[in-house]
């Protein structure tokens, strides 16, 4: 990337059009979330890219090609409309053919091509904000709007993929390493996972209950469409709030909750056509009981979460 002085930072781009471009498998293809995911499990969402390089078992030149090449087609969405920007600040002055050199002398012939004769930034930037260390390092940083999205889309997944993915992680035998001491065997691994899915199966079945089971949301009651999702701390013995797919997305993504008077309570961050379209209307009773203490934690995030948007 770009060796500049101090902190580059770029935030236009909303939560709104990191959701659309991580839905777009031309711009972020897999190394890219690849990517996004060891900075948003990084401390302060930040890491140096040699390190990222090292964990994903590849050349540092190679993601860094990469990240300008996301940066260049970011970039040329952006000047063409094609995803949701905040207005551009006041009295923002241009940088100049300066930028451009450096994009050459960084990131290659290639990535050079793609930046104008005026170019605001060098394209990594369009994808993360960079700092450099005290000892020269320099880090990637994750956009704090690029790392709402993010957390969304992990929240709204499925939660046992990422648990499954990090015990296979750990497991180096997998990835043909032999005898390494910092490798789980991989018997453990196997009995890990049995483990989780086993623990999964019984929380789903008891969340079933024995009363009428429905979405909490809009009532269905179609047994196969169901699935438990945890709230509040999560204790031994514990049941979970059963929804239908999308309203069981929505609620593990902290874009609904409920009051205490078990009101559904819808983020702003959805849009009018959303809420039409999820048949979400806020105030309406909730399908069935919740542990008002456990909600209270949802509520929190969900709470904080909608702040950000003021």
């Amino acid at each position: 990337m770009a060796r500049r002085k101090g902190l580059k930072k770029w935030d236009r781009i909303t939560v709104e059009g990191w959701l659309k471009l991580m839905g777009d498998t031309s711009v972020m293809s897999r190394l890219m979330m690849d990517i996004f995911a060891r900075l948003y499990d990084s401390t302060d969402h930040m890491d140096n890219g040699k390190s990222i390089a090292s964990a994903l078992h590849m050349e540092y030149r190679a993601l860094n090609s990469a990240v300008g090449w996301a940066g260049g087609k970011i970039r040329s969405m952006v000047e063409k409309g094609l995803i949701p920007v905040y207005p551009e600040e006041e009295g923002k002055k241009e940088k100049t053919r300066e930028t451009a050199l450096l994009v050459q002398e960084n990131l290659g012939e290639e990535a050079a091509e793609m930046a104008p004769e005026k170019v605001s930034m060098a394209p990594w930037e369009y994808v993360f904000d960079g700092v450099e260390g005290e000892n020269g390092t320099y880090f990637w940083i994750l956009k704090p709007e690029a790392a709402a999205a993010f957390r969304e889309w992990k929240s709204a997944g499925d939660r046992r993929i990422a648990v499954i993915s990090k015990i296979i992680e750990e497991d180096k035998t997998a990835e043909g390493v032999e005898e390494s001491l910092f490798s789980n065997p991989s018997d453990s691994s196997v009995r890990s996972i049995r483990r989780l899915l086993e623990k999964d199966r019984d929380f789903q079945r008891k969340s079933l209950g024995r009363e009428h089971p429905c979405c909490l949301v809009c009532g269905a009651d179609r047994i196969s469409l169901l699935r438990a999702y945890p709230y509040g701390e999560e204790e031994k013995g514990e049941k979970g709030l059963l929804f239908c797919p999308t309203h069981g997305a929505l609620f593990a993504a902290h874009l609904i909750s409920f009051s205490l008077k078990g009101e559904l309570l819808v983020s702003g961050r959805l849009t009018e056509k959303e809420r039409e379209l999820f048949h979400l209307i806020p105030g309406e009773k909730a399908h069935g009981h919740f542990v008002r203490r456990r909600m209270a934690e949802h509520r929190r995030i969900f709470n904080q979460e909608g702040r950000k948007l003021k």
